[in-house]
C-alpha cells in the first residue's frame, strides 16, 4: 500500500510538473509571432534588407488605404481592427468604439457621421486634454433614448479621433489607445501586414522578363509586276515583355502579344526599327523611275528613307505603305521564327548581332500556346490576351492565382514587371544593370470593367504601366495573382494613369485547356517561410529556410543578399530568435500533453486499487475456517 501511494505521490508530481511545463509552451507559443506571420495578423518587425526599428509586441494598423497620414499600434486582446469598409476599431467588452477621420470634427459634421440615431447633443464641459498633444470634446448623444457619451479628440496629426462609449469610465481605453496613434513620417522600418515592401520580396523571384526574337522575310510576288519579284528582305525583331512563374514546373504566364508576332504589328516595328530600308528604298526607285521616266540614283532614294525616320508622321507613313503592299498580296512573309528567352536572376539580357547572351540564369523557352487575336475597332476583343511558355527544370518559384473575389474597388495591387522606360538599353540615365531589376508599381482597383466584344472582365487601376510591363503579374495584398499587366490608356483631357489588368480567370481558362495545374511547389513556400521569419528578426530559422531555398532554385535572384545578412547577425542583438521552434513547441506541448493524461490515468488506477485495499484493512483479517477433528472410528459395543 505504502508503495502505492509513493506511485501516486510521483505521478501527480509528474502530472504539476508537465503542466507547468506545458503553460510554459503556451505561453511562449502565444509570444511567438512566427505562429501568425503567415497569415497576416502581425505586422514586421524588418523592412526588406534594412536595418528597422523593432516593432512592439501590438500590432500595426496603417491609415493610408483610408487616405489617413497615420499609424496606429495598438493591443489585439483588446480591440478590433478595421476591415473593409469603415476605419472604426471596436473594443466588444466595453462596446467602445474609434472611429478615424481626416482633419478637424465639428459638430455638425459629427452629425453626419454618427447618423440620424445620434440626437439631441449637447456639450457636457469645456474641452479638455486627458492627452498630452492632445485636446478633447466631450458631447452627450442620445441613441434610441439611451445616453452615451461621445469624445472627439484631436491634435495636429492631421486625423481626429471619435470615441463612442457608454460612459465617461472608459475614457482611460480611448486614452491608451491614442498613444499608438503616430504620424507615418515618425514610424520607420514598421510595417503592416500588407506592406508592399514585404510583398515586393516574396514576389520578386517569381517575375522575370522575356525576350522574344522574332526572324522573317519579306518577298516581293509576281503579283507585285516589277522586276523586284522574288527579292528577299530578311529582317529580325526583338521585344520584351514580363511573365511570372505558375508552376513549379516551370510553366510561365505572360501576354499573348508579348510571343505572338502578327503580321500587321510586325511589318509597323520593322519599319519603325530600320530592318526594312532596303525594301522601301528599291520600292521607292522603281516608283520614282516609273513617275519620273529617269533613272533615279539608289544613294538619293536611300537617304531620302533615312532622313524619313526622323519624322514618325513619315514613319507611320511608311509602314502604312508596306502593311498596303502586304494586303494586297505584293508581299508574303515567310520562313517565320520565333524564339523566346527568360531572363530568371540577376544577369541582364542582352541582344547582339552574334544572339542573346545565355547562361545559367537566362534560358531558352518553348511556346506552349496562346489567346490572342488583335484588337478589332469595329468588334471589340475576341481573345483574352494571354499565354503559356515553358522552360525546362523545376523547383521554380511559382506564385499562388487568386480571383476577383478577393479584390473590390480600393483595394490596394502591386503591379511587377521590366517597363522599358525603366531599362538601361536604351536610357542616358541608367546603366544596363538596370535590365535585371523589375519595377514595382503600387495603386488601388480603380473599377471593373467589361472588354468591349468578348465583355470579359478588366481589372481597372491607376498603377503606373508602360511598355515592357505586359504580362507580368498583379498582386493583392495578401500575395495572390488577380490580373494581368495589358493595357494602358492616355485620358484625352487632365492627367492621370488609366491602366488595365486581365482577369486571371482568362489565364486559368488557358491553363486547364493545356492540362497546366498551378503548383507553387516547395521553393515558393519555403521562401515565404524565411521571410517572414526574417520580417520578425527570427534570423535563425529564416537562415535555415534561405538556405533549402538556395538549393532548391540556383537562380534565385535575391536570396544570396538575405542569406548573407542573417548569417552575419546571427547571435547579435538584432536576432530575436526564441528558445524553441513552433514544430519543437508543438512536438514538446504533445509530449507534455500526452504525459499529463497519462499521469491521470495512473493516478485514477492507483488511487482505485488503494481504496480497495484501505478497505480490506478496514474489516479486519479473514480469518480461515477451522477445521473439523478428524473422524473417530464407531466403536459397537
Amino acid at each position: 500500500m505504502n508503495l502505492k501511494r509513493g506511485l501516486i505521490g510521483f505521478f501527480i508530481l509528474c502530472f504539476l510538473l508537465s503542466g507547468i511545463g506545458l503553460g510554459l509552451l503556451v505561453l511562449d507559443d502565444q509570444n511567438d509571432l512566427s505562429s501568425r506571420a503567415a497569415t497576416g495578423i502581425t505586422g514586421s518587425k524588418r523592412s526588406a534588407l534594412l536595418d528597422a526599428q523593432e516593432l512592439p509586441s501590438n500590432l500595426v494598423w496603417s491609415g493610408e488605404s483610408f487616405k489617413l497620414p497615420v499609424q496606429v499600434s495598438f493591443d489585439q486582446s483588446l480591440w478590433l481592427a478595421p476591415t473593409i469598409g469603415d476605419p472604426i476599431f471596436l473594443e466588444p467588452q466595453s462596446l467602445v468604439s474609434i472611429r478615424l477621420v481626416k482633419g478637424v470634427v465639428d459638430p455638425i459634421p459629427l452629425t453626419k457621421i454618427l447618423g440620424d440615431n445620434f440626437l439631441l447633443n449637447t456639450i457636457i464641459a469645456d474641452p479638455k486634454s486627458y492627452l498630452p498633444g492632445w485636446e478633447t470634446k466631450t458631447y452627450l448623444f442620445s441613441l434610441f433614448n439611451q445616453e452615451v457619451v461621445v469624445d472627439v479628440w484631436s491634435n495636429n496629426l492631421g486625423v481626429s479621433l471619435i470615441a463612442v462609449m457608454p460612459s465617461e469610465t472608459e475614457r482611460p481605453l480611448v486614452r491608451d489607445f491614442a498613444k499608438g496613434i503616430l504620424p507615418l513620417s515618425q514610424v520607420k522600418g514598421i510595417s503592416t501586414p500588407d506592406d508592399s515592401a514585404r510583398l515586393a520580396a516574396e514576389v520578386r523571384p517569381s517575375v522575370v522578363m522575356i525576350l522574344n526574337n522574332f526572324c522573317a522575310k519579306l518577298k516581293y510576288t509576281e503579283a507585285s509586276g516589277s522586276n523586284l519579284v522574288g527579292k528577299a528582305y530578311p529582317f529580325c525583331l526583338a521585344q520584351a515583355g514580363s511573365g511570372f512563374f505558375v508552376s513549379q514546373n516551370g510553366y510561365l504566364a505572360t501576354n499573348g502579344h508579348v510571343v505572338t508576332n502578327l503580321p500587321e504589328t510586325t511589318l509597323t516595328y520593322a519599319v519603325m526599327s530600320g530592318s526594312l530600308d532596303n525594301l522601301l528604298a528599291d520600292f521607292f526607285q522603281v516608283y520614282l523611275n516609273a513617275q519620273t521616266g529617269q533613272l533615279v540614283e539608289r544613294a538619293l532614294v536611300e537617304q531620302k528613307v533615312k532622313a524619313a525616320h526622323e519624322s514618325k508622321e513619315a514613319v507611320f507613313q511608311m509602314a502604312g505603305l508596306v502593311a498596303e503592299l502586304y494586303k494586297k498580296k505584293f508581299l508574303t512573309l515567310e520562313e517565320n521564327v520565333s524564339k523566346y528567352f527568360v531572363q530568371l536572376g540577376n544577369t541582364p539580357i542582352q541582344l547582339s548581332k552574334t544572339g542573346v547572351n545565355l547562361g545559367p540564369d537566362i534560358v531558352a523557352a518553348s511556346f506552349v500556346d496562346a489567346d490572342y487575336l488583335p484588337y478589332s475597332d469595329t468588334t471589340g476583343f475576341s481573345s483574352s490576351d494571354v499565354a503559356l511558355l515553358k522552360v525546362e527544370g523545376t523547383g521554380f518559384p511559382a506564385l499562388p492565382l487568386g480571383s476577383l473575389d478577393e479584390i473590390s474597388v480600393g483595394s490596394d495591387i502591386l503591379v511587377v514587371g521590366y517597363p522599358g522606360i525603366a531599362m538601361g538599353s536604351q536610357s542616358v540615365l541608367l546603366d544596363t544593370s538596370a535590365n535585371a531589376e523589375p519595377t514595382f508599381t503600387r495603386g488601388v482597383v480603380s473599377a471593373f470593367k467589361q472588354a468591349k466584344g468578348d465583355k470579359k472582365s478588366l481589372i481597372q487601376t491607376d498603377a503606373s504601366i508602360n511598355h515592357g510591363n505586359s504580362g507580368g503579374p498583379a498582386v493583392s495584398s495578401k500575395g495572390h495573382v488577380i490580373g494581368i499587366a495589358t493595357y494602358g490608356l492616355t485620358a484625352d483631357e487632365g492627367t492621370g494613369n488609366y491602366n488595365f489588368l486581365r482577369d486571371i480567370a482568362d489565364l486559368k481558362a488557358l491553363m486547364l485547356k493545356n492540362k497546366v495545374t498551378a503548383d507553387m511547389g516547395q521553393t515558393y513556400a519555403t521562401w515565404k517561410s524565411g521571410l517572414d521569419y526574417y520580417f520578425l528578426s527570427y534570423l535563425k530559422p529564416a537562415k535555415a529556410d534561405f538556405e533549402k531555398v538556395k538549393a532548391l532554385y540556383s537562380k534565385h535572384p535575391t536570396v544570396n543578399k538575405y542569406l548573407a545578412e542573417t548569417t552575419a547577425k546571427i547571435g547579435t542583438p538584432d536576432d530575436k530568435t526564441p528558445r524553441f521552434t513552433r514544430s519543437q513547441r508543438k512536438l514538446y506541448m504533445n509530449l507534455a500533453g500526452g504525459f499529463m493524461a497519462f499521469s491521470v490515468l495512473a493516478i485514477v488506477i492507483l488511487s482505485i486499487s488503494n481504496f480497495i485495499d484501505s478497505k480490506r484493512s478496514r474489516s479486519g483479517p479473514v480469518l480461515p475456517p477451522p477445521s473439523l477433528p478428524p473422524a473417530q472410528p464407531i466403536q459397537t459395543f
